[in-house]
């Protein structure tokens, strides 16, 4: 396997391996983007590239150091996650104690710190010890979904690449790869690069996120039940994070939905819809919504998605958002 066999981003490919094979490697880069674009893959690919035995032009794939960084075993990358909520000083407090160390097996060693705006403020500040002093033995790959959060002195140290969201087809192949049949592998693909972990989740667990989905876009549009919506989403606002992801998730099957329904509302016999196994549940939907109203409620939870990304407060704006969807302003559209 090579840097041609990763999924998607054919730029971020070409730049890294122009890094490697100009040996050009920077000290610290962040990954920027959606959690479907498959960044540790790429940030893996690389840490084989750095310390291949048998670099030409690309990774082997089958020296020691590639086989060992494809088990996770080799001694010289290191992936770490946030313990809890955030990343703990002591994991970055590790990591500047680290920092002069010489690799035990490779070229060079390579820290890949997944979710990295999850770094609170004492992790952020001890890890800018490390780009303040960086040791030429060392590389940093932050990989984040919200540069926002990031201290600005860290982005400012750093090789920024964006990534971009896999698409269909990319993920697609992948599922039926992973033995999925076409129905499924298509279902889950349309959503795949909205869903973070499309790749990776279960496809009993994908239903079950899709049946709740259709429930809550249910309630809003038949405007029963709102009280559980908003009991729910108050349960899920107790962590700010975990929210965030759970309710980015959700905005991105209901947009899936809503597109459905404003297919069926062209063409009552939704040739083109993509959650066909729901197509007569919508169809029913379609009759107590409007085509502006469902262009108002995506536009909601965009709006609330990008407000709680902010970190303004997520109870206040949960409840505008439940609030100005039941009132007359969107009564009157």
């Amino acid at each position: 396997m090579g840097f041609n066999d990763l999924l998607g981003n054919p730029r971020i490919r070409h730049i890294l391996r122009s890094y490697l094979n100009n040996d050009i490697i920077p000290f610290s880069m962040i990954f920027f983007g959606p959690g479907s674009a498959n960044m540790l893959d790429f940030a893996v690919a690389f840490s084989k590239g750095v310390n291949c035995l048998d670099m030409h032009g690309d990774f082997c794939g089958t020296c020691v150091n590639c086989v060992e960084i494809e088990k996770e075993i080799f001694l010289d990358l290191k992936v770490l996650v946030p313990d809890g909520a955030f990343y703990k000083k002591e994991q970055i407090t590790f990591l500047v104690e680290d920092n002069f160390n010489r690799p035990i097996k490779g070229r060079r060693k390579i820290n890949v710190l997944t979710e990295a705006h999850k770094m609170n403020e004492n992790a952020a500040n001890a890890f800018l010890k490390v780009l303040e002093e960086p040791a030429l033995s060392n590389v940093f790959i932050l990989l984040t979904d919200n540069m926002n959060a990031l201290l600005p002195t860290i982005k400012s140290r750093c090789q920024v690449l964006n990534f971009s969201p896999l698409g269909y087809s990319e993920i697609k192949t992948s599922l039926k790869a992973k033995g999925y049949d076409e129905e499924k592998a298509s279902l889950m693909a349309h959503l795949g690069s909205n869903i973070e972990n499309a790749l990776s989740m279960d496809y009993d667990e994908f239903m079950k996120k899709r049946e709740r989905g259709f429930t809550v876009l249910n309630n809003f549009i038949t405007q029963q039940g709102m009280e559980s919506i908003l009991l729910e989403l108050y349960d899920k606002s107790k962590s700010r994070e975990g929210f965030v992801d759970f309710f980015r998730e959700l905005v991105n099957i209901l947009s899936v939905m809503i597109r459905d329904l404003l297919v069926l509302k062209f063409d009552e016999h939704g040739k083109y819809i993509i959650n066909i196994d729901y197509k007569e549940k919508l169809r029913a939907l379609c009759r107590f919504i409007t085509v502006e109203k469902l262009l108002f409620l995506i536009r909601k939870m965009e709006y609330l998605l990008r407000d709680i990304q902010r970190n303004l407060n997520t109870r206040i704006l949960i409840l505008e958002f439940v609030g100005s969807y039941t009132n007359k302003e969107v009564n009157d559209v």
